[in-house]
């Protein structure tokens, strides 16, 4: 029975050895699951983390509109208040003491127009400033004409004349009139001026 004793006890130390290998690899397994499963859990934080990072800054930059668009848009919008603050504003009031200077001298004035047609040309102006051309048609004697150009550059305003056409008016003569009443002229003037936006 020796050599069964000895089979049983070998047998008996395998099953341990074994069932001593098996706790090991289990505590082995707990232990490195436990820490690798940690480890995970840290990854997959960090993961949700800069992925809603990238989720905020892709949602701030769909928030803010293509910055080409966003230029045109005020280019624009500083277009059309340039041009209501010229039209608006200023303009009425530079009709309005060009016509009180002809009204002024008794002079018919026929017509007094902006030119939006007109542009300035090759001029390069200073942002906020504008050059605005107004044209005159007005019927009156050739001395009333030069006292209306010598009105017009008193007025606080600086006017260019940027075209100028006159021709004889053509009247039916009356011998007694002719040596009292001097030759009436038609004038066609452009005007110019520089203007700063009001807004």
């Amino acid at each position: 029975m020796d050599i069964r004793e000895q089979m049983q006890n070998k047998m008996v130390r395998l099953a341990l050895f074994a069932l001593g290998l098996v706790i090991f690899l289990c505590l082995l397994y707990f232990i490195a699951n436990k820490t690798l499963f940690k480890y995970l859990e840290r990854l997959k934080s960090g993961f949700e983390s800069s992925q809603g990072k990238l989720q905020e800054s892709q949602e701030l930059a769909r928030a803010f509109s293509n910055p080409q668009n966003t230029i045109a848009a005020l280019e624009k919008k500083a277009q059309e208040l340039k041009e209501m603050g010229i039209t608006s504003r200023q303009l009425p009031r530079l009709i309005q003491s060009l016509a009180l200077s002809a009204a002024k001298l008794n002079i018919n004035l026929i017509s007094i127009q902006p030119r939006e047609d007109i542009k300035s040309g090759n001029e390069t102006l200073p942002a906020g400033v504008s050059k605005v051309f107004i044209e005159l048609e007005m019927h009156c004697p050739y001395k009333l004409f030069a006292e209306y150009t010598k009105a017009v550059s008193e007025l606080p305003v600086t006017f260019i004349i940027e075209q100028f056409a006159m021709e004889k008016k053509e009247e039916k003569k009356a011998p007694e009139k002719s040596a009292q009443i001097s030759q009436e002229v038609s004038v066609i003037l452009l005007l110019s001026t520089y203007m700063v936006w009001e807004l």
